[in-house]
């Protein structure tokens, strides 16, 4: 991976591996989000933003229970305060989702060469990235319990965690080097320069 400064944002050379593996990440995400989604989503973006609707109790599933906090410790309040934002809120996790999947542009395609995917990023695109990736980071650390960065070397000495914990790294990547650029487009960063982060 490759992030290169242009006029007006960044372009991004992913090997088609790296391109294949976020791509598999956002849409398994997408399903995450779709499975508690209580509407079909509306293609108008401002209006499924606003949509009113979400259900009364934090979800089970410990990667939406993570995506979807209460937002107060009472109860009541916390009920009432998910019923109308929660619905909205998810809707735009799926846009921006979807949005980042058009972005690296893979659909069902198969190439049969060894050139990158290129992927640009603007200053309009760069926050659907951001939430994207950081929802992505925020499920997964859910799913294996990585909360401090001591559990993040726990989960590494472990078979069944270590390569998720790897993952997890290199979104933690791609996130740190994007905004870096975009924030001081000087210099090209590649991914061995970039520095990772221990947890969510």
């Amino acid at each position: 991976m490759k992030l290169l400064p242009r006029p007006g944002g960044l372009r991004i050379l992913f090997e088609y591996d790296e391109a294949a593996m976020l791509d598999q990440l956002i849409t398994q995400l997408t399903q995450l989000l779709q499975s508690h989604s209580g509407t079909a989503l509306d293609p108008d973006p401002l209006f499924a933003s606003l949509e009113v609707g979400g259900s009364e109790e934090l979800p089970e599933d410990p990667a939406l229970a993570r995506l979807f906090p209460d937002a107060y410790d009472a109860d009541e309040a916390s009920s009432s305060f998910r019923r109308v934002t929660e619905q909205g809120l998810l809707n735009r996790k799926l846009q921006d989702a979807i949005h980042v999947t058009s972005l690296l542009g893979l659909g069902d395609a198969h190439p049969t060469t060894s050139d990158p995917v290129t992927v640009d990023i603007s200053a309009a695109t760069l926050p659907a990235w951001v939430r994207t990736i950081t929802a992505l980071r925020l499920a997964i650390a859910a799913r294996i319990g990585l909360d401090t960065s001591e559990d993040r070397e726990r989960l590494l000495e472990q078979d069944d965690t270590r390569g998720t914990v790897l993952v997890f790294d290199w979104l933690a990547a791609i996130l740190e080097s994007v905004l870096t650029i975009m924030s001081s487009p000087d210099e090209p960063v590649s991914e061995e320069d970039s520095p990772t982060n221990g947890a969510a």
